[in-house]
């Protein structure tokens, strides 16, 4: 028996592996040192020697640093076929798909490491976010729930769980939970914005305006803040307040957007300056030429400058504006509903409605005519109608045959009826 030879297998297996080990020093070093591309060519060395899952790993972590998320997902779907149980793997994967927006595929790949490792907490708040994705809040609100209860003082964690008890209609607890964060954390600027909001719809006004205050205490000169305050008094009719409020957040650097310009505008007329609102609220006119409320408060204000012809004008607009195009239609069909159950007066005053709202369509008119004559035993209203409906349709009247032959007949009976 030769016994050098066991000694020549050792000494193969350890050099191996000593080359091995160095190799793998080297490529997190070139990893640490963010040589990511010379770590690539490393790593794919060495997976031509020695194929191993956390050498696919390792190259997925690298693609990942480059932001080439898709070549990620191809390394870590290679070390999972030969770890499939490794939540480190399983995690990572689930990341690059979720960088990618691919929330449904990287769920299973959450769900799989939360159940390999259910204490460790930064992966099932991965998994929340994860749902928060795809709208699934109540799901996302459970996994918040169960961090919430292991661990109640991360302000990370505990911003996705106000969210998610807003979403699935809890709002008091939301509001907890934000009063939480802020108390904790008093520069997380988007949390204000969450709370003044649920404030609002809680109808708890004076704790939305201290937020607000206490936004500005922390961000001081914020123009959303600013937005924020002007918004809050322009809705409890404080005008004044809400236009110094306007003028301190576009002195703070605000976007002239056209909500806030209007709101500008309808707070300069009301703190009587006609003027200054004519030119904000014909900005907006020009902007957006069929808005209601703009043409409405543009009338209002020349009307108190005595400019009279220009405030009928505007106001004549604002009131075709603030009529839906399809009412007129609304109230024809409505009429011929009523007409259906011979409800005749219910018919008639829908009909005359729906000529009020839209003059040009003149069968309508037709359709009183005929709705009078069959219903009211003085003919007159039928015959005068049919006549309007000539002269008014003129060539376009689609009933000219059936009008004249009905006004023809209606005045034979009341010749033989005197």
């Amino acid at each position: 028996m030769n016994f050098r030879q066991p000694f020549y297998i050792f000494l193969f297996l350890f050099f191996n592996f000593q080359i091995t080990v160095l190799s793998q020093d080297k490529t997190d070093l070139l990893i640490l040192q963010k040589n990511y591309h010379a770590a690539l060519l490393q790593i794919d060395n060495e997976i031509q020697k020695y194929p191993q899952a956390d050498l696919y790993f390792k190259k997925g972590f690298v693609f990942s640093q480059m932001q080439n998320y898709q070549n990620a997902t191809k390394a870590f779907s290679l070390a999972l076929e030969l770890e499939p149980q490794n939540s480190k793997f399983l995690e990572e994967m689930a990341e690059a798909l979720s960088s990618l927006g691919n929330h449904y595929d990287a769920t299973p790949f959450f769900e799989q490491a939360v159940v390999l490792q259910p204490e460790k907490h930064s992966i099932a708040g991965k998994l929340g976010r994860n749902y928060i994705q795809l709208d699934k809040f109540q799901k996302a609100y459970d996994i918040f729930a169960g961090i919430y209860q292991a661990d109640s003082s991360n302000v990370y964690w505990n911003k996705q769980f106000a969210f998610c008890a807003h979403q699935t209609g809890k709002t008091k607890h939301a509001i907890t939970l934000y009063e939480k964060v802020l108390d904790i954390n008093p520069r997380d600027y988007a949390s204000y914005f969450n709370l003044i909001r649920l404030y609002q719809q809680t109808e708890q006004f004076g704790k939305a305006l201290e937020t607000i205050e206490a936004g500005l205490g922390n961000f001081p000169d914020d123009a959303g803040f600013y937005q924020q305050k002007a918004t809050f008094f322009m809705g409890n009719r404080q005008y004044n307040d809400a236009r110094l409020a306007y003028e301190q957040y576009f002195k703070a650097g605000g976007d002239s957007v056209y909500k806030v310009l209007m709101n500008y505008g309808i707070s300069l007329y009301f703190t009587k300056d006609e003027n200054k609102a004519i030119q904000v609220l014909d900005i907006c006119a020009g902007q957006l030429a069929n808005d209601p409320y703009v043409l409405f408060y543009l009338s209002l204000s020349h009307k108190n400058l005595a400019q009279y012809q220009t405030a009928e004008a505007f106001m004549n607009a604002a009131i075709e504006s603030a009529t839906p195009s399809y009412l007129p239609e609304m109230y024809h069909h409505l009429g011929q509903i009523f007409g259906q159950q011979r409800k005749f007066e219910e018919s008639i005053a829908a009909l005359k409605k729906a000529n009020e709202l839209d003059p040009s369509n003149k069968e309508v008119l037709f359709e009183i005519a005929t709705t009078y004559e069959e219903f009211n035993s003085n003919k007159t209203l039928a015959l005068n109608f049919y006549r309007v409906y000539l002269t008014e349709a003129g060539e376009s009247a689609q009933n000219v045959n059936y009008a004249l032959d009905r006004i023809k007949k209606i005045k034979e009976d009341m010749f033989f009826e005197e």
